[in-house]
């Protein structure tokens, strides 16, 4: 099976911009330990919306991932408090990757 992707782009209540990187920081730790995730970046695309790229071996490590420390309850428990919204989620599949760097 293909590698698969998920880019999500969600908007930070104003003011909050530190606190959702220390959220996005620890949401990498937990990354960093789920063995079926294969890469994690954040970007900042303006100053209250921010986009978020995991990769991940096998929909066996999506699912992980969904239901993990990071995942969808994590995420949404900060609705109103953090984030304005739940997040824009985009599923895909990697075609092409490459050399890391």
């Amino acid at each position: 099976m293909s590698e698969l992707a998920v880019w999500a782009t969600i908007t930070v209540l104003p003011g909050r911009q530190a606190e959702a990187e220390r959220f996005f920081a620890r949401s990498r730790a937990i990354l960093d330990a789920e063995p079926g995730t294969t890469s994690f970046f954040v970007v900042r695309i303006d100053d209250e919306t921010y986009g978020v790229f995991d990769t991940f071996a096998d929909r066996a490590a999506l699912e992980a991932h969904i239901a993990g420390g990071s995942g969808r309850d994590a995420v949404y428990a900060q609705v109103g408090t953090l984030f304005a919204a739940p997040p824009a989620i985009t599923n895909a599949t990697v075609v092409e990757r490459g050399a890391a760097g």
